[in-house]
């Protein structure tokens, strides 16, 4: 984490949001396991091998990102002195190309919100806090990764566009049924007199 904080606030391009939103998600899923593994009963192995499965794969969408962004630099790079109407076909197709890791990244984000949804009912009051977390921090990652799709890809005709307009609004829905869990729960007593 140190090595990639330290990469992320250099001032280089890469990585970027798209990065460090799969990175969030990696995060999420990762506090998601945590919580699984203390929680009451059978631990879920199923819930628990995709979890891991679904950090290991916005781990590996957080460094794909970075070289998919070194891609969109180098068309740039290359597009000069082009036809304009050409240079700027090389460059749309770089940004296209480079949007599939952040729309990927959202798709891993809503599988780890399913989950943390699915244990909400499962999970002792000392947990809850966590689980939510969890589910709050994939949100924020998948919600960045839908913004970047619609950012370098405006409102061309895209499967990928109409893919983020409608992730994007799913998410939102997730935050506030997280949102809602954690405000029903807070009428538990504080942990401390648990």
């Amino acid at each position: 984490m140190e090595e990639f904080l330290l990469k992320l606030s250099a001032r280089t391009p890469a990585p970027g949001g798209g990065a460090a939103g799969a990175y969030s998600v990696a995060v999420g899923a990762s506090l998601c396991q945590m919580v699984l593994r203390f929680a009451p009963g059978p631990p879920g192995e199923v819930s628990l091998a995709l979890l891991v499965n679904l950090t290991d794969r916005a781990a590996r969408l957080a460094k794909e990102d970075e070289a998919s962004y070194e891609a969109v630099l180098s068309a740039f790079r290359s597009s000069k002195g082009m036809d304009p109407k050409d240079a700027a076909e090389v460059k749309k197709r770089a940004f296209i190309d480079a949007s599939e890791i952040p729309s990927l990244s959202v798709s891993v984000a809503l599988e780890v919100c399913e989950i943390v949804m699915s244990q909400v009912n499962r999970v002792s009051p000392h947990l809850i806090g966590d689980l939510i977390a969890a589910g709050l921090i994939a949100v924020a990652g998948g919600l960045v990764g839908a913004e970047l799709v619609l950012a370098n890809l405006g409102d061309i005709e895209s499967e990928l566009v109409y893919r983020a307009q409608s992730n994007l609004e799913e998410l939102l829905r997730v935050q506030s049924a997280l949102l809602r869990v954690l405000g029903d729960k807070r009428s538990i007593a504080p942990l401390w007199d648990i």
